[in-house]
């Protein structure tokens, strides 16, 4: 375990990346130009970059691995400064379009998806390359070749993933609130405490106790939430429907992965909640338009929008015949 200065110095650029991140998803949600879109992806492939490069030079370690390392981040930034040329270029081409008028914007979908994957890569690599700097894992690649589940679950549950993320799902609530409303807005609101509260992440009896109980309270919490709204009869649009199942169905699993935990150390089922509930929480976000819509009060006591039950069964919504 390497010094607590040191410690501190690594504790710093975790949260500056955490930052960047919560920046990043921030732009995505209202990203709508390629340019701005190439923004986002270059930032996030920026630290890609430097992630990477820790990791070749552990790989090879002494001078070889720091020259590798250097140059193979260096490579990743410039690939990254081309694709946001390329959104600069594609905003602004003079073909096939009238003077003076915008360039056609990026397909959400395919954004959406991109940044996703990768701030789930840059937060796997932080918690993979700082659990490395910090001392956590064993040398060279922190035993991959021989474990590999173990390092991934490792650097998904450690403490330069899980604490970072959390920061990161905060922030992002806190910038992007007033966009969302209702039973998600409340729901996005628990999700980065349930993140903060992961057991294994630090190897003190004390944390983990606590821990464990708050994260038995938040996923009740939220539970709670979805009841209430149900019980009020408050609408959910279909993608709401589709977070607010998801998020629950990731719940469910990191209670089962809490119990596996507990009883015999097994960690891949939390990790993979943890992941889940990532992205459900990253789509979520990511595309306020989508999601961020008000509750509206209805009659049946379902807690979904009538008119989604209508069209399903081929009725017309407010009439009793059927769609033609």
């Amino acid at each position: 375990m390497i010094p607590w200065p040191q410690v501190a110095v690594l504790a710093f650029f975790a949260t500056s990346m955490a930052v960047i991140t919560a920046v990043a998803v921030r732009w995505t949600a209202f990203a709508r130009s390629y340019s701005r879109a190439g923004l986002v992806l270059f930032l996030l492939l920026m630290m890609a970059g430097m992630f990477v490069g820790v990791l070749v030079y552990y790989a090879r370690g002494g001078l070889s691995g720091e020259i590798a390392g250097l140059w193979t981040a260096t490579a990743i930034m410039s690939a990254s400064v081309f694709v946001l040329f390329v959104g600069f270029f594609r905003d602004y081409r003079v073909a096939d379009r009238p003077e003076g008028s915008p360039g056609p914007g990026p397909a959400r979908g395919h954004l959406v998806a991109t940044v996703i994957v990768l701030v789930l890569a840059n937060e796997f690599l932080m918690g993979w390359s700082f659990s490395l700097l910090a001392g956590t894992f064993p040398s060279g690649l922190g035993g991959i070749l021989s474990d590999p589940g173990g390092v991934v679950t490792s650097a998904i549950l450690s403490p330069w993933f899980v604490f970072p993320m959390a920061l990161e799902m905060a922030l992002a609530v806190r910038w992007l609130r007033s966009e969302f409303s209702g039973l998600v807005a409340e729901l996005l609101l628990v999700q980065p405490l349930i993140m903060l509260c992961s057991p294994p992440t630090l190897p003190l009896f004390l944390w983990q106790v606590v821990t464990t109980v708050a994260a038995s309270l938040s996923m009740a919490l939220a539970l709670g939430l979805l009841f209430r709204s149900i019980f009020r009869g408050e609408a959910l649009s279909r993608v709401g429907l589709l977070y607010a199942t998801g998020l629950i169905a990731s719940l469910g699993a990191m209670a089962g992965g809490l119990y596996l935990w507990a009883e015999d150390g097994n960690q891949w089922l939390l990790a993979a909640a943890v992941l889940a509930q990532m992205i459900v929480f990253l789509a979520a976000v990511a595309e306020p338009a989508r999601f961020g819509g008000s509750p509206k009060e209805v009659t049946a006591p379902s807690g979904v929008d009538p008119s989604l039950d209508a069209r399903a069964a081929g009725v017309a919504p407010g009439s009793t015949g059927p769609v033609r």
